[in-house]
């Protein structure tokens, strides 16, 4: 409908209603199901390839991956349980309800260092296998696994070794409302801006590096089925081929979950850096990298200008001395024509 003006009025593409429902259905049904089968999942997965061995590096990765994500998942379960005991105690005496809001930020801020451990071995056991694609004479000598268990320690103990050099300035501030008079938990002090940086460059390079090894790794499943289709007989090379094929498989769907759970992430992420408002503290990446240059400027006009001040009052004094040196020479001129004078006269 029009308004008076003519126009057409402003409306949200969605209304407070359908997101307030959407994020109960998140956070009270959703999440807790999901993490609940996360970590039952990844508990039989580390108990599967524990059995297996673990000096085969396909084993040994997989079992990592499993042991990161199971954490991941155990976090967002508690993240989730905190979220509910928060709406279950809301208004309660006693600080209880604070004590369930630590928890919730305790177990929110917990999630990203099992995260990054899952996306640097989720990258590692793609690269490995594209690699095996690549030169699969020189992979077993090259890509060892204790190479590969390394390519995943390293990276994973520099991740989290800068996530608590992120998050160690950080604290908790109670905010109370006037209106309802109630106090809830604020965190505060943590450095935002390394932390959108620093995920944003490991978010994205971990995404492609996997879409380019999914293309890879699929090209490479379709040659090896028409190959197949085309050699007659059974033979123990085709036998090794089709066991290589399944770790293949194994891999592209580990792959492909990967991506389709993390494109909503990259999709809000994307707009996030460009929209203010979808961000707690109204603020966006683009932001604060085009405010880097500009802080610059700032400090070096300011240097400019000190410098120019101190300049142009190196230059007064200097001004003042030469009319003192002046002062002083007229001075003396004058005291030696008042004795020339003093003499004439006697």
């Amino acid at each position: 409908m029009y308004n008076q003006t003519g126009e057409f009025p402003n409306a949200p593409f969605i209304s407070d209603t359908v997101l307030d429902l959407c994020g109960l259905f998140f956070k009270l049904i959703l999440n807790p199901t999901l993490g609940v089968a996360g970590v039952c999942s990844n508990v039989i997965n580390m108990a599967v390839f524990f059995k297996m061995g673990l000096r085969d590096g396909v084993a040994q990765n997989f079992f990592i991956l499993s042991i990161s994500d199971g954490i991941f998942s155990a976090a967002a379960l508690a993240n989730s349980v905190a979220y509910i005991l928060v709406q279950v105690v809301r208004g309660e005496a006693g600080g209880i309800e604070l004590e369930m809001q630590r928890f919730y930020w305790a177990s929110f801020f917990a999630v990203p260092f099992p995260q990054n451990v899952s996306l640097i071995t989720t990258v590692v056991i793609s690269v490995v296998r594209c690699c095996c694609v690549a030169m699969p004479l020189r992979v077993k000598f090259l890509l060892t696994a204790p190479r590969q268990l390394a390519a995943i320690l390293i990276p994973s103990a520099a991740a989290i070794l800068f996530l608590l050099y992120v998050f160690a300035p950080m604290r908790t501030v109670y905010l109370k409302n006037p209106q309802t008079n109630k106090q809830s938990v604020v965190i505060v002090g943590y450095r935002w801006a390394m932390y959108t940086l620093y995920s944003g460059i490991t978010f994205y390079t971990s995404f492609i590096s996997v879409i380019v090894c999914v293309v890879i790794l699929s090209v490479n499943i379709n040659r090896s089925s028409n190959f197949r289709r085309s050699a007659s007989g059974p033979s123990s090379s085709n036998q090794n081929g089709r066991k290589e094929t399944r770790v293949v498989k194994t891999v592209v769907l580990v792959a492909v979950v990967f991506i389709v759970c993390y494109t909503p992430h990259l999709l809000y992420s994307i707009v996030k850096a460009f929209l203010a408002e979808f961000t707690s503290q109204a603020i966006n990446m683009h932001d604060t990298i085009m405010k880097t240059p500009n802080k610059r400027r700032q400090k070096k006009a300011k240097r400019i200008a000190k410098t120019t001040m101190q300049t142009s009052d190196s230059t007064v004094l200097q001004h003042h001395r030469e009319i003192r040196v002046q002062l002083f020479n007229r001075i003396y001129e004058l005291d030696r024509s008042m004795r020339c004078v003093a003499s004439i006269e006697l």
